[in-house]
């Protein structure tokens, strides 16, 4: 999630540097950026550029600035907005499907405040089908029925959420549980059905990218995957694929770690990472002093996510494995 900060007064401002030095560790941010005062030209440029805006000042300006950048809560970016008191962070919009809901709980965690969550659905201890599609990474086709399918859940008018092969684990999933009659879907059809309404859930790719040292052991891999899926709250069998650079398509340990998964293994050509221009790709001189690139696992999982992917878990070293997760754009 790429992140910016707004503020406009001096406490804000001292409230938005221990924010950031905080989401910039965490490798689910792909990047942090501040900006003080100019709020309106900010947000503009905010809601093009970046997944998550937090606005550190009174709610009413916010809400007077986005009115005319607003679009739909599946593309419009998560609007996160804290008092400059640090004592309330508020989840404005997007809140399922954007991750303002939880980004708002993560923010609350870091700086010691209070979240407020006001979508029916999480109040109420039910879970949306935008949620659901925001959580596992799906593609909502008909987005005008999401209010007919959650109305549904918030009656207890279970909707029938139909699951296909590869995704039996959302049957681990307590609230889904509660809020859907689960069945296995016949013809591998992921819908959520509800009297004459049926929303159409279409998976997106999840790409592992993998570097690693040389001899680099299969348990080491797995355990670095393991660990990442722990960090996204996200089970490893939603990955749909690993992926890294030719110069490591040898690696018994990769080739391994992709066999215990039963993912394919997609190789990419070190001239396709070289030509590669992406600013959410970190750069790792040791790699570009003795590969001539930027690294292996960002730009691995990228490039095999295909074309306007997006970054979600930055490159993570551990035990001479370094991994990152890119998700496709549809």
């Amino acid at each position: 999630m790429k992140i910016v900060i707004i503020t406009i007064t001096d406490d804000a401002q001292r409230l938005a540097s221990v924010l950031a030095n905080n989401l910039e560790s965490d490798p689910t941010v792909i990047a942090v950026n501040v900006f003080h005062r100019n709020v309106k030209s900010t947000l503009e440029m905010a809601f093009k550029e970046f997944d998550c805006i937090i606005c550190i000042m009174a709610s009413g300006i916010v809400v007077r600035n986005i009115c005319s950048l607003i679009k739909s809560k599946l593309e419009d970016p998560a609007v996160i907005v804290i008092d400059d008191a640090g004592k309330h962070v508020i989840s404005l919009i997007s809140g399922h499907f954007g991750g303002a809901n939880s980004m708002a709980v993560k923010v609350a965690e870091i700086i010691g405040a209070e979240p407020v969550i006001t979508t029916a659905t999480d109040v109420h201890n039910k879970i949306g089908i935008d949620t659901i599609a925001g959580k596992y990474f799906l593609h909502i086709d008909d987005t005008q029925k999401i209010k007919a399918i959650n109305s549904a859940v918030l009656g207890d008018k279970k909707p029938n959420l139909y699951i296909p092969k590869g995704f039996e684990f959302i049957l681990n999933d307590s609230l889904i549980k509660d809020s859907y009659n689960l069945y296995s879907s016949i013809n591998d059809d992921f819908k959520a059905v509800s009297e004459a309404n049926e929303i159409i859930l279409r998976p997106k790719k999840l790409v592992v990218g993998i570097g690693a040292r040389k001899g680099i052991s299969q348990s080491t891999i797995q355990k670095t995957i393991e660990k990442m899926a722990y960090k996204l709250d996200l089970p490893v069998e939603r990955i749909d694929t690993l992926s890294t650079a030719e110069i490591k398509k040898d690696e018994t340990g990769i080739i391994e770690t992709a066999s215990k998964f039963n993912l394919p293994l997609k190789i990419i050509s070190m001239e396709k990472i070289k030509n590669l221009n992406d600013s959410q790709c970190s750069e790792s001189p040791f790699v570009r002093r003795k590969f001539g690139v930027s690294g292996i696992s960002e730009p691995s999982a990228l490039i095999a996510a295909g074309e306007d992917s997006k970054l979600i878990y930055k490159k993570t070293a551990f035990n001479g494995v370094t991994i990152a997760l890119a998700v496709s754009s549809y």
